[in-house]
């Protein structure tokens, strides 16, 4: 929705455990209502048919286990068992009939669960940037200035990519009006005012170009642990004898390899020349070397990475067009355990790189 040259994009993240269920294809898709002053979105009325759908299921269940098991039932089993299911599943109904509701009156962004409980809410002046985030299927979320390349907050169904037929009503009724809404109309935005960077946080000045910081203890205490691991699997005698030969080469190898990938991350260095609009990556302090133009930048890449459904961690990545093929490349720069920081890293890179945001 504003002008900045980066695509998030989820990773290995899931994206969300619900859009497993849009199978109810008449419901997977967003609603909305329009008026001058106010927007309503309905992200998430998918979930109305799956409440009545494990309601059912669950009271099926419930009344065949009381059934078979009757001391299940004891101390009141039977009613409690019911209202579980009964709350869980309108719980469900109730996130099915949640709105979002931009009112251009109070300039604020509301998230009603059930339609009328404010559960989030958020000042117009706090949104940075309205945008998708990709991964195995689309949405759009809401990024703050606080938290530019957090996690978002959802404002559209999931869609299953840019091709998907209810995708265009969306990006072509609803976008534009919340543009206008939140950021104004675009003849009367102001320009952003150019600031330039004089003091780096993630580069260090050097020999007329700036060398990228990398937070290198971490690595290296790990990474001498699993040369510690190998060195003890190698020399002490009868370590996995009772294992089988694939476990025992598995055993014995793994820290060794680990301990070669994180040596790789431990002495990459990146170098940012500006006068040769070039950058050069160093691998195992400097046996492998890689040079590209500053000129073939594309943008940058954002990717949220999870291990089994946890935040393990945000990827900076440099998509690169490769010059005479109409394929790209992509550099992995830098990751971030924290997503505070991603965008003054952005903005440093592209001041070296001389990007002006629009």
């Amino acid at each position: 929705m504003t002008g900045i040259n980066c695509k998030v994009d989820l990773g290995h993240e899931a994206d969300d455990d619900f859009q497993i269920f849009f199978i109810f294809a008449s419901m997977k898709k967003t609603t909305w209502l329009i008026s001058p002053d106010k927007i309503q979105l309905y992200p998430f009325r998918v979930y109305r048919p799956i409440s009545i759908a494990v309601g059912l299921v669950f009271i099926a269940i419930w009344s065949y286990m009381l059934k078979s098991s009757p001391v299940l039932g004891q101390g009141g089993g039977v009613v409690g068992g019911y209202t579980i299911i009964i709350l869980f599943s309108v719980l469900l109904f109730a996130v099915g009939n949640t709105f979002i509701l931009f009112d251009a009156n109070r300039k604020r962004v509301y998230c009603k669960l059930a339609g009328f409980l404010t559960i989030q809410s958020l000042a117009f002046d706090d949104i940075a940037v309205i945008q998708p985030v990709t991964g195995t299927s689309i949405v759009y979320r809401i990024f703050t200035k606080k938290d530019r390349h957090g996690k978002g907050h959802t404002i559209s169904s999931y869609y299953s990519g840019w091709k998907d037929k209810d995708l265009a009503p969306f990006q072509q009724e609803v976008l534009p009006a919340i543009d206008k809404m939140v950021f104004g109309s675009p003849d009367l935005r102001q320009a952003p005012t150019y600031v330039p960077i004089t003091d780096f946080m993630f580069f260090t000045e050097k020999d007329g170009g700036y060398v990228m910081k990398m937070r290198k203890v971490s690595l290296i205490i790990v990474m001498l642990l699993f040369l510690a691991w190998w060195l003890y699997a190698l020399l002490t005698p009868g370590y996995a004898d009772n294992q089988t030969g694939a476990k025992r080469i598995l055993a014995t190898w793994f820290p060794f390899c680990m301990a070669v990938l994180l040596a790789f991350s431990v002495f990459n260095v990146f170098f940012f020349d500006v006068q040769k609009r070039t950058i050069s990556q160093s691998l195992l302090g400097g046996l492998i070397k890689r040079t590209y133009k500053m000129d073939d930048f594309i943008r940058f890449r954002i990717v949220r990475k999870t291990t089994n459904m946890v935040y393990s961690g945000t990827e900076i990545r440099m998509e690169m067009a490769i010059p005479n093929s109409t394929k790209i490349r992509f550099i992995s720069l830098r990751q971030f355990n924290s997503t505070k920081q991603i965008e003054r890293f952005l903005q440093e890179t592209e001041e070296i790189l001389g990007i002006r945001r629009q």
